[in-house]
């Protein structure tokens, strides 16, 4: 039994084909959704500006149960939070908590990352041979402002860096809570172990409204949380009137230097079935 269980705010884009690149590799699929952001204020101020706090340009609880609400496979819950660490070991409780079951498998996913044609039963084989760990971590291609309309697959990619990705966990009934850090990984990063697996995320290629809106957010929360704050200027700077020879793409302010430049980069057939 395979459980794959998703957080999302924001970032509807790519849902569907991230659903469809695991929907026959699992049994049971939890979305929980979330209709605040971690940390609210009243304004932000952006560009020497106090700007109302902005309003989720998604209509994400509309767009899951007309979109999914039918799907026997998929149940979707509203799932509230002021953090994100151990919000995926929550997540679990709770789906344990709903079927009284326990699954033998859980995948942790975000609602931007696709996996390739029969990659997560790869991944799943590649934690079953490495039996002295609990939880395997694929690695990302992040592309760099996929068009979804013309789905051109010459594209941009940024160059690899240890990211957590999907997550998967091996469950026995014996064993205690799961506790995971901001992502679906363990929390202690000694026992953070990565695949040989590569999914696309695609969390640089969400759409102008969202991207602005997750930019705005991070400005407010970033601090609050514990996460690295970020470079004010990044959404207009560096993402929206981005050009092939723009530099040091990193958002984190301070480290914009760590992401030097997005590389080209032609997406393989095995994720393309997904991308439509």
């Amino acid at each position: 039994m395979i459980w794959a269980i998703y957080r999302i705010h924001y970032g509807i884009d790519f849902l569907e084909p991230s659903l469809n690149s695991i929907m026959s590799e699992v049994d049971k699929i939890f979305i929980f959704y979330s209709k605040n952001p971690w940390v609210k204020a009243k304004y932000v101020n952006y560009k020497n500006q106090n700007l109302d706090f902005p309003k989720n340009p998604e209509d994400v609880e509309n767009f899951l149960n007309n979109k999914f609400g039918n799907n026997k496979k998929i149940i979707i819950k509203n799932y509230e939070c002021n953090t994100p660490s151990n919000q995926f070991g929550d997540l679990f409780k709770i789906a344990c908590s709903i079927l009284k079951s326990k699954p033998n498998y859980t995948l942790f996913m975000e609602p931007d990352m696709v996996f390739g044609d029969k990659q997560l039963r790869l991944l799943k084989i590649e934690l079953d041979l490495k039996f002295w760990i609990k939880s395997i971590i694929a690695k990302q291609i992040e592309i760099w402002k996929f068009d979804k309309i013309t789905k051109e697959i010459n594209t941009y990619r940024i160059p690899f860096r240890k990211r957590i990705g999907p997550v998967l966990w091996k469950i026995k009934k014996k064993d205690k809570d799961i506790v995971t850090g901001f992502g679906g990984a363990p929390k202690d990063k000694k026992n953070q172990h990565y695949s040989i697996i590569k999914i696309l995320n695609l969390g640089f290629s969400l759409n102008k409204k969202t991207m602005l809106y997750k930019h705005l957010t991070a400005l407010v929360f970033s601090k609050v949380i514990g996460d690295s704050e970020p470079d004010e200027k990044w959404y207009e700077d560096k993402w929206l009137n981005w050009k092939p020879e723009t530099k040091n793409l990193e958002i984190s302010n301070g480290f914009q230097h760590k992401i030097k430049k997005a590389i080209n980069f032609k997406i393989p057939d095995r994720y393309l079935k997904y991308l439509g």
